[in-house]
Formats: C-alpha cells, structure tokens, sequence
C-alpha cells in the first residue's frame, strides 16, 4: 500500500476507537512508568486533535513544551508551558499551540534536555512513524537528542510501514496495552511491560 493508503486505513481505525478515556489514562500512565520518561528535565507533548491519544493529564508533570507553527521558519518549534488555561491560543489547523509571545527552546535546549512524545498515524515495532504526511514532527525529531515516543492505540501498530533515509526512528513506542522498545528489527524486539 501507498502511504496515504496506509494513512487512510490507520486514521479509520484510530477514528473508531472506543473507550477513549480509559485508553488515554492508560497511555499516559504508561508514559510516567517509562524510565526515559520519568529522568527527562522536560518532555515535548503535543495537544490531541480529537482523535490521537490525549496527553493533558501530563502537561506540568515535568517542564512541558508544545509544538508552535514559525510562519517565518515554515516549521515547527518547541514552546514552554506553564499553564495550559492562560499559555494556550488557537493556532495552525485549529490546533492548541503556546501563545506567539511565549519564547521558543533553543536548540541546543531541546537535544540536551527534552524527550519528544510525538503522536503519529501508524507506527512498527522497529519504530518506523507514519505521520500525516506534511514532515512537520520528522524536521521537529531531527533536532531530539535524547529519546523519541511514538503514543498510538494498539490498533496503530503495522507490521510494515515504509520508511524514508531522513525518518528518525523512534525509541519506544507506547500504547494502552504497554511500552515497546523499539529495535533494528521485529525479531530483536522486545516488550518491556505488558
């Protein structure tokens, strides 16, 4: 399958997920029992789209940033939050981002110090991501130093997804049911908690 195949057939799986409450408060504890997690100074979330995975309940569990669209980068940059309610405006896509006066991480910042949950349309056991299809979160994992989470519903998880040479692989992958490690290859992979 193409890619916006697979991103049609991973996004109507993800759409008719139920129990949403109950498989986000089991992503994010997921997340908090994650070692990588639990030692990162900050983590970069993301504000859900309605559908993906929702992350709120961590927002301030550590120094939290979230990502802003730069008009005049054309990208993507990670913003500190302190609180969601006064820190958070409508921006690109009708998506939550930090407020335009809000100063942006540095570089150097976001590889020293920040662990990026990112969500994503599909992703593999090997750690393969399968975004929606613009490269925003691909250019924004280029500058992670330190780990990278994909948050998918168990329906997300492909055997095969295929992968570009600019793809970063992710690190681990966490959905309700648990925490995957990712590695080189399916046979290598291993489950760290069921």
């Amino acid at each position: 399958m193409e890619k916006r195949e697979l991103r049609k057939h991973y996004l109507a799986l993800r759409a008719a997920v139920t129990d949403r409450q109950k498989k986000d408060a089991a992503i994010c504890r997921n997340l908090r029992e994650l070692a990588c997690c639990q030692s990162a100074d900050a983590l970069a979330l993301y504000v859900t789209d309605g559908k993906e995975p929702d992350l709120k309940e961590l927002f301030l569990w550590k120094r939290t940033f979230l990502p802003r669209y730069a008009e005049e980068l054309k990208q993507y940059e990670l913003v500190e939050i302190r609180d969601p309610e006064k820190d958070l405006v409508p921006g690109r896509y009708g998506l939550l981002e930090p407020r335009p006066e809000l100063a942006a991480a540095s570089t150097d910042f976001v590889r020293q110090h920040i662990v990026f949950v990112t969500p994503a349309v599909a992703c593999t056991r090997r750690g393969v991501r399968l975004g929606r299809g613009g490269g925003f979160y691909d250019r924004m994992l280029e500058t992670a130093g330190l780990q990278a989470v994909g948050v998918v519903y168990d329906c997300q998880l492909a055997d095969d997804l295929p992968a570009e040479p600019h793809d970063k692989p992710l690190d681990f992958i966490v959905t309700e049911s648990g925490v995957r490690k990712c590695m080189s290859s399916e046979n290598e992979m291993k489950k760290e908690k069921k």
